[in-house]
């Protein structure tokens, strides 16, 4: 029984390390200072847009992190694609 609680308070505590709340606000923020720079957002409204999914916006994102050489967390990566799906692409979250 004791095993178990230990496994379970284990489990629960990594967990927490690796949940992380949106922050639309951050996302605004690295966008403004890093993506303009290259972009406008005209490229994100167009109609023959590459980016079609979630998934192709995250692989984006990390993709121009890479170009520029910003190294930004994984979060704050989470961050962007959350900013740049709420205000363009409006994909829906699995």
């Amino acid at each position: 029984m004791k095993i178990q609680l230990s496994i379970i308070i284990a489990f629960l505590v990594l967990l927490s390390f690796n949940s992380h709340a949106v922050n639309i606000q951050n996302g605004e923020a690295i966008h403004a200072e890093h993506c303009i720079a290259c972009h406008t957002s005209t490229k994100y409204t167009t109609d023959n847009r590459k980016v079609q999914d979630l998934a192709s916006l995250r692989n984006r994102v990390k993709r121009c992190d890479f170009s520029l050489g910003t190294q930004l967390f994984d979060e704050d990566i989470t961050d962007v694609v959350a900013y740049l799906n709420l205000n363009f692409y409006h994909f829906e979250s699995k």
